[in-house]
């Protein structure tokens, strides 16, 4: 034989202070999660980076081959002297780097947007040695194309 079933009815302060207790530890877990992100990410001094100049002419980056140390702090200047829009696209260079300021990445931060006139500064520290591939999204048809190499 089964016993009868008891059926326990809670008060609305115990409904409420459960749900609490589960946001309190939702956000418990999410405060840990965001603290081993940032202990992952390496302290970067962000003072005296090296500046690297680069061109983007209507088409082709000047220069087009550019080399970094891993673990350096860069600053990489972008003047758009061309009279059309251009990108600095090389998303898994930016995959790879620390980039001080992610927003000013674009296209999900695989990019570097330079109006006609413009200049664009981006701070970075290359993580990975490897050659990455360094296009104008809108004219590496045209041969604006180039490449990343990191030691």
């Amino acid at each position: 034989m089964t016993p009868p079933m008891r059926v326990v009815t809670l008060s609305v302060p115990v409904m409420l202070c459960a749900s609490r207790l589960a946001v309190l530890a939702l956000l418990s877990a999410m405060a840990l999660l965001g603290a081993a992100a940032m202990a992952a990410v390496p302290a970067v001094d962000w003072s005296k980076p090296q500046v690297v100049r680069v061109e983007m002419v209507d088409y082709r980056f000047v220069p087009d081959h550019l080399k970094f140390s891993h673990g350096a702090t860069y600053r990489l200047h972008l003047e758009n002297t061309g009279k059309e829009l251009h990108e600095f696209t090389a998303p898994e260079f930016f995959a790879e780097a620390v980039v001080r300021d992610p927003a000013k990445l674009a296209n999900g931060g695989q990019e570097v947007v330079v109006h006609p006139g413009d200049t664009a500064d981006i701070d970075f520290v290359p993580q990975r040695p490897g050659h990455y591939d360094l296009t104008c999204a809108d004219h590496d048809w045209d041969g604006m194309v180039g490449s990343i190499e990191v030691e």
